[in-house]
């Protein structure tokens, strides 16, 4: 018979003491090391209880609710309860969160309002017990809204490396007024392949600064139903180590956005230490086979000195060089944006953009050194 067709209820549990093999947690150890979480529930439960613990976890819970109608339901038989107050978003009243709740032989009942989640711990309460509380709490989740453009960021907290969404607000972007005009067939490519589900490859943005590459990016953002999440350039080496493989194997179908990724692209050949074969095996190795994770990368030096192996045909979506705004199109779109100044030469967008800020360039003054005669 099938392993999942075995129900784990049938199994019979035999009683496992902690204190047998290793002396039991120090109270120190039942909070949390990382500043902004309270208690660390494993532990706690651990040191309270003395047995491991049964773990169940339920994400995108609205908290408020579910915790409400948590006490409108087990308020008689909460045993004891621990809790914080936090200030989020510039509110003006303090937020419930990390609540604690004990109940039945040794349930735990722990709802994150930060992040969302709500995780069960026990060992000898009844298992029909617990997931009776589980289906409640489940009927709590976040509704499903229009969805707004936001991109990941990869945070650290006290169960390790975790993403948080931010916003990302939409650009008033038009590709035909403020690229040129070669750029509209890439574009579509790199659209098409990033909306299409369960595919793989690189897109690499490469330019000046100013060319409107970040521009570009956001706008992407906000044109796919993708997660997209933002991997700085010093964690993008790591990205294959067992602290941050977790974020892969969570966010599959993903898009991976890598800015000022210089020293990550550039030529191993040329330097050692180069992290090319960490953004090839997630790319198009045995990792994309099972993730399909697209990347995007964005940097300023020239693609000669990119490795070749990140050109190859299968494993490159697009590649394409953002310039100055040819003069005649920059005009056009300085007369949309309703100046009425003409360029004689290319320009870049943040030119075009910025033509009522004041140019604060540094100008080198050289001083001789010497004595008069």
């Amino acid at each position: 018979m099938h392993p999942e067709n075995y129900s784990l209820s049938n199994l019979r549990r035999k009683n496992f003491e902690l204190e047998k093999v290793e002396a039991k947690i120090n109270a120190t150890d039942i909070f949390a090391e990382r500043q902004g979480i309270y208690l660390n529930e494993f532990n706690l439960f651990v040191a309270r209880f003395n047995q491991i613990p049964i773990f169940i976890h339920e994400i995108n819970i609205d908290c408020i609710k579910a915790n409400k109608w948590f006490l409108d339901t087990y308020a008689a038989i909460v045993q004891d309860f621990y809790y914080t107050k936090r200030y989020y978003d510039e509110n003006r009243k303090p937020t419930l969160d990390d609540v604690v709740y004990f109940l039945y032989e040794d349930l735990m009942v722990c709802l994150d309002s930060n992040y969302s989640t709500v995780r069960f711990l026990f060992n000898q309460t009844d298992v029909s017990k617990v997931e009776e509380i589980v289906n409640g709490i489940h009927k709590h989740k976040h509704r499903k809204e229009r969805r707004k453009p936001t991109i990941s960021v990869l945070v650290n907290t006290n169960r390790g490396i975790a993403t948080k969404s931010l916003k990302v607000t939409k650009p008033k972007l038009s590709i035909e007024d403020n690229y040129n005009e070669d750029f509209k067939e890439v574009h579509e490519t790199i659209l098409k392949r990033l909306t299409r589900k369960n595919d793989k490859g690189i897109v690499l943005l490469h330019g000046k600064p100013g060319t409107g590459k970040t521009s570009y990016i956001r706008y992407l953002i906000a044109s796919t139903k993708k997660n997209v999440i933002f991997l700085p350039p010093n964690m993008a080496t790591a990205i294959t180590n067992p602290d941050l493989i977790s974020i892969l194997i969570d966010n599959p179908n993903s898009i991976f956005v890598i800015e000022d990724a210089e020293n990550i692209v550039v030529d191993r050949e040329k330097s050692g230490g180069s992290p090319v074969s960490t953004l090839l095996n997630i790319s198009d190795g045995l990792l994309s086979d099972c993730l399909n994770i697209q990347i995007i990368c964005s940097f300023n030096t020239d693609i000669s000195k990119i490795d070749s192996a990140l050109l190859r045909k299968g494993r490159l979506i697009a590649k394409y060089e953002f310039r100055e705004l040819a003069t005649e199109r920059a005009n056009l779109l300085s007369q949309k944006l309703g100046f009425e100044s003409n360029f004689s030469a290319p320009a870049t967008l943040t030119t075009v953009y910025n033509q009522t800020e004041k140019d604060f360039k540094y100008l080198a003054t050289n001083k001789l050194i010497g004595f008069k005669t």
